[in-house]
């Protein structure tokens, strides 16, 4: 497993397509991935408008689009700030999905500070997407992370579903006490049935637990 965390400064963003970004809002945190396809990421998005900008301008940069809100968000108002759901097809994006056991963890910003994000997966994968990051939007810098054996080891018992779901989960506030989203809405917000969400939740935290447990008499 390779982790690597890429960054772009402010100056290589407003040169790039990300400045539709920036040039509306005033951050823009990608904070869960909901969903992949082949054609882009439907992710949840914490946004800061721009006074005099909406909804509206979002759906006017050609590789988003707003699906809608997050249970009971409303959309952010003009100049406001919210959660909103949306497409992704940026090439990046669709990058990272056509790789293998390449995963991008979030919450990672697009904003006046520029870009940084965080590639975890099998060598060969992240080797292939750094190859067409370069190609696409070369990163200001590239610095290679060494994951702990530990760490290692508990992601090697968890699919990558898994960590996917669990992730999104404690993101959503699942996790909370009290919980600030429930089991219902959770199904809703990543169009997963909610009998396999429970299912894929259940086996998470059933082999975290063992995983705990065995870790601590082994020593």
């Amino acid at each position: 497993m390779r982790e690597v965390n890429l960054s772009w400064n402010a100056k290589t963003i407003e040169r790039s397509d990300f400045a539709q970004i920036t040039a509306i809002s005033n951050s823009y945190e990608v904070v869960a991935h909901l969903g992949v396809t082949p054609s882009g990421a439907r992710q949840l998005v914490k946004i800061s408008l721009k006074a005099g900008y909406g909804i509206s301008n979002i759906n006017e940069i050609d590789y988003l689009e707003v699906e809608g809100q997050l249970n009971s968000h409303p959309l952010p108002k003009e100049g406001g700030e919210g959660i909103i759901i949306v497409w992704n097809r940026h090439p990046l994006s669709v990058a990272a999905i056509n790789f293998d056991s390449l995963h991008v963890i979030p919450p990672y910003t697009i904003g006046k500070e520029g870009l940084q994000i965080t590639i975890r997966g099998l060598p060969e994968s992240v080797s292939g997407f750094l190859k067409t990051t370069r190609l696409l939007l070369p990163p200001d810098s590239v610095n290679v992370v060494e994951i702990e054996a530990g760490e290692n080891e508990l992601f090697s018992i968890l699919s990558q579903k898994q960590v996917e779901t669990t992730i999104l989960a404690y993101r959503a506030g699942y996790y909370q006490n009290p919980r600030g989203i429930s089991m219902r809405e959770l199904s809703e917000l990543t169009k997963i049935p909610r009998s396999t969400l429970q299912e894929h939740l259940a086996k998470s935290e059933i082999s975290v637990m063992n995983w705990i447990a065995k870790t601590y008499l082994s020593h």
